[in-house]
């Protein structure tokens, strides 16, 4: 019988006085999905950037086929076979699906690009995998899903033989999940091997053979498609079992935050009329490119923007800018974390207090002490994996960071506080930590207000909910009505 296409033994890795790795064992067989879970800052990233050649591992061996390798760069791992899909996809938007598939590899006739043969040949990649796509759309004018699609066509062109998935679905609306997995089992099929790193254990449960499951840097269980189950994998991944996340819906309390009428951000909203109360959690769901992932960034002053009527906490008029937005009490938390929600070459520390220097200021000047008391403060609350508070935010896991773009917000105690995509890329325990806190801030006064694509996430957190179609509410839910079913009907 033949042996794993891949084998690693004993990986270890450090950064700083951060132990990622300890002695960690992973192997995939050929033709097969292995998944990968586990908390945010387990070691995940770290392992598949070890395999990827992004990353050096400080002990440990590496096998391709049985063969020892050393992949110290990502030039080294494509030649192995191996292709990585991130997260945060790899394309180039302005060009067309065949170019951006055939990348470095352009087929070429008597000294020029044989146009022909190039959209043939992508037409055949694509169709590999089942993907209906046609090779001259510009990758600009693409759906997230077709984008994806485009990225795993590129490693059939490159003959891989193994494909790392980094969150596949983070941006996925749920019916385009299926047919991802429609894709996958057509790289199963061409007995290509797929290693699948998600926070989604009911996904992981319907498309994984095999589950092998880190946490603090080892590897506490392998677990095969027969063993696995939630509970099991929930026990696994936190060493404790989760206690379920339930809401006791509210009915607002009297007073509005946001009184709006006609909301307009052309094209993705047209005529949004709502109001948020204090002490509510109200969501906004829709599936991609509703309209619910613009409604932030207008209300901050990030994107332009009108409203036939709107106050903010009784103040007229949308904000003129973030900082305007801030003045008025207002937070928020973008989808993009790194872009736009953290500065990532600043500390843990320094990210957590951007947005309220002056509780640590005295005379113009920044009182270390009580800024590393705060600072360390909000990690425990948001239980932060961090090697220390002047860690730089750049080189915490995704959930972490997003743990720390949410912290930064609750410290300074807003009125508003507005949230697009908050748990994206979070694991199931930091997860249900978030919904506490925002429970936990609406109890206190606040108003919360959640864009996301994620239905059992506006279920499970929010106490009125609005579906978003074309830019506009197509339904709005509360109380026993408010399910992930009726969510999902509503928008479809």
């Amino acid at each position: 019988m033949a042996g794993p296409c891949l084998a690693a033994r004993g990986v270890d890795k450090r950064f700083g006085g951060v132990h990622a790795l300890k002695g960690v064992d992973f192997d995939l067989e050929r033709a097969e999905v292995h998944a990968l879970v586990g908390e945010n800052g387990a070691g995940k990233s770290t392992l598949i950037k070890i395999l990827s050649g992004l990353v050096a591992p400080d002990a440990g061996t590496i096998e391709i086929d049985g063969q020892a390798a050393r992949i110290d760069s990502v030039k080294v791992a494509q030649a192995l076979g191996i292709q990585t899909i991130h997260q945060e996809l790899e394309l180039a938007l302005p060009l067309s699906v065949a170019e951006n598939v055939f990348m470095g590899r352009l087929p070429v006739r008597r000294g020029r690009i044989d146009v022909a043969a190039l959209h043939r040949q992508t037409a055949d990649a694509l169709a590999k995998i089942g993907a209906r796509i046609d090779p001259r759309m510009r990758v600009r004018d693409l759906s997230i899903a077709d984008r994806q699609v485009v990225e795993i066509a590129r490693t059939v062109v490159r003959e891989a033989r193994i494909v790392i998935m980094d969150e596949p679905t983070a941006a996925l609306p749920p019916r385009e999940v299926e047919r991802l997995f429609q894709v996958i089992r057509a790289l199963k099929a061409a007995s290509v091997a797929v290693v699948y790193v998600s926070h989604k254990l009911d996904e992981v449960l319907a498309i994984a053979d095999r589950v092998t499951v880190l946490r603090d840097g080892v590897r506490v269980a392998s677990l095969a498609r027969s063993e696995a189950s939630r509970p099991a994998l929930v026990r696994h991944i936190l060493g404790r079992e989760l206690m379920e996340f339930h809401v006791d819906k509210q009915a607002p309390r009297a007073g509005a935050a946001i009184a709006c009428r006609g909301l307009t951000s052309e094209p993705e909203l047209a005529g949004l009329s709502f109001d948020s109360y204090r002490g509510e959690v109200l969501g906004f769901y829709g599936l991609l490119g509703a309209g619910q992932s613009a409604i932030g960034d207008v209300l901050v002053g990030v994107r332009g923007g009108a409203a036939e009527s709107i106050r903010i906490n009784e103040i007229p008029g949308l904000p003129a800018d973030p900082h305007d937005a801030v003045r008025r009490g207002i937070g928020y938390v973008p989808a993009d974390r790194k872009v736009a929600g953290l500065a990532l070459l600043l500390s843990v520390k320094e990210n957590l207090l951007l947005t309220d220097l002056a509780a640590v200021t005295r005379c113009g000047v920044i009182d270390q002490r009580r800024a590393r008391s705060l600072a360390e403060a909000l990690v425990q609350r948001f239980r932060i994996r961090c090697g220390s508070i002047e860690q730089k935010a750049r080189q915490l896991s995704g959930g972490n960071q997003q743990k720390v773009a949410l912290a930064k917000w609750i410290g300074r105690k807003v009125d508003v506080l507005v949230l697009d995509e908050p748990t994206r890329g979070v694991d199931v325990g930091a997860k249900v930590e978030i919904y506490r806190v925002l429970r936990e801030l609406a109890q206190a006064g606040s108003a919360c207000l959640i864009a996301s694509s994620d239905a059992g996430e506006i279920a499970a957190v929010c106490d009125r909910a609005i579906v978003m179609k074309g830019g506009r509410p197509a339904a709005e839910l509360s109380g026993a009505a408010l399910t992930a079913d009726a969510l999902t009907a509503a928008a479809i």
